[in-house]
């Protein structure tokens, strides 16, 4: 094992350290041990706090995120983000379910200057969104359960924290096939969302059109949910074909 990988699975190991005891732990001289940290805290992997002791930085935490990603589900909605990015204008995204929330794991940007845009391994639950609303729609009735039990926050006076109106806007995405939120996590956004369906035939994902609700006209609307919902089944599709459907 390098000397660089050696050095941050010791830190992993005790959480936070100081230089000296990082030198004792990974048995590195003080210099050499000096020298990879400077380097690390260079490229945002280790942070040094006001104490002096270092830590794992956010940089290093986003990457272990991403070997865990569903990396299949990601290379077959590529097309499928492109092509509503292009058919829109407005940011297309991909997000799965991580236990209660849901986190973006591709995305493509609005073509507008005025724009919704979200973070790679940003997060919110489930409830919120319209993403996160089309994967729970179509989740495990113990999760679904789970989620309607719990105390919900109110992003805007739109978020869905009734019970009985959550459990509606889970029937109607059933149905339907598809979530349209208008105004729930922030004000003078929507999201168009349809779920993937993986070979268990719950939600593995969800593809979404964003952007602001001044842009959205009912026609417009109407375009976009049958983009979303045809975007969704293609990928669903494409990954029963790399892992065949029960």
């Amino acid at each position: 094992m390098s000397a660089a990988l050696h050095l941050i699975e010791t830190l992993a190991e005790c959480e936070r350290a100081t230089l000296s005891e990082l030198s004792r732990r990974a048995g590195f001289t003080h210099n050499q041990t000096f020298r990879l940290l400077a380097t690390f805290e260079d490229a945002g992997y280790v942070v040094r706090g006001p104490d002096k002791a270092y830590r794992l930085g956010a940089k290093l935490h986003l990457l272990g995120r991403q070997a865990a990603w569903p990396h299949e589900l990601i290379e077959s909605s590529a097309a499928a983000l492109d092509e509503l990015a292009e058919l829109s204008g407005e940011t297309a995204l991909l997000s799965v379910p991580a236990e209660t929330d849901r986190m973006i794991v591709d995305a493509r940007a609005s073509r507008y200057s005025l724009r919704v845009m979200y973070s790679i391994g940003s997060r919110l639950p489930l409830y919120v969104g319209g993403m996160g609303v089309a994967m729970l729609a179509f989740s495990p009735p113990e999760l679904q359960a789970q989620m309607l039990g719990a105390p919900r926050r109110a992003y805007t006076p739109q978020t869905l924290v009734d019970t009985a109106a959550l459990q509606a806007e889970l029937a109607s995405v059933r149905h339907g096939g598809v979530r349209i939120s208008r105004d729930d996590y922030a004000l003078g956004e929507f999201s168009v969302a349809a779920p993937i369906i993986g070979g268990n035939g719950w939600a593995c994902g969800a593809l979404n059109i964003a952007g602001f609700t001044a842009r959205l006209d009912s026609d417009t609307e109407r375009r976009y949910i049958v983009a979303v919902k045809e975007a969704a089944q293609k990928v669903t599709a494409a990954l029963s074909r790399i892992t065949p459907l029960p």
